[in-house]
């Protein structure tokens, strides 16, 4: 190997024998390039990547929904019970639609979770 054929954009480069093995969308260099930038997500990888959030979210719902749910079952739920047991459903309800929002997958507007109950003498 006597150097390396560079992109000229600077998104890649490769080892080569000779400087006659440049091609034409790259230059020579005998010193070895620092690393490349990584590209960019593409929007097939903005959107997987926001998809899995998206399920890790509701599954982390569905943890708290549960007993609020389990409370409204067996007819033992209190009034406030209820009330979280709806917001927690309208944040699952939001997170389910984050793919309908204008700007997805670059732009997500994410639901904000419902706040955790404060007990009597917590701070």
């Amino acid at each position: 190997m006597s150097g390396y054929a560079v992109q000229n954009s600077g998104l890649g480069w490769r080892a080569i024998n000779a400087p006659s093995d440049v091609g034409p969308d790259e230059h020579y260099s005998y010193d070895q390039p620092p690393p490349t930038e990584p590209l960019p997500p593409t929007q097939e990888e903005l959107a997987a990547s926001a998809r899995q959030l998206r399920d890790q979210l509701l599954s982390s719902a569905a943890l708290s929904m549960g007993p609020l749910q389990d409370a409204v079952d067996t007819d033992t739920a209190t009034a406030d019970e209820l009330e979280r047991l709806k917001l927690w459903k309208l944040y699952r309800v939001g997170l389910n639609r984050i793919e309908q929002q204008p700007g997805f997958p670059v732009e997500i507007r994410w639901p904000s979770p419902p706040q955790a109950p404060t007990w009597e003498g917590q701070q």
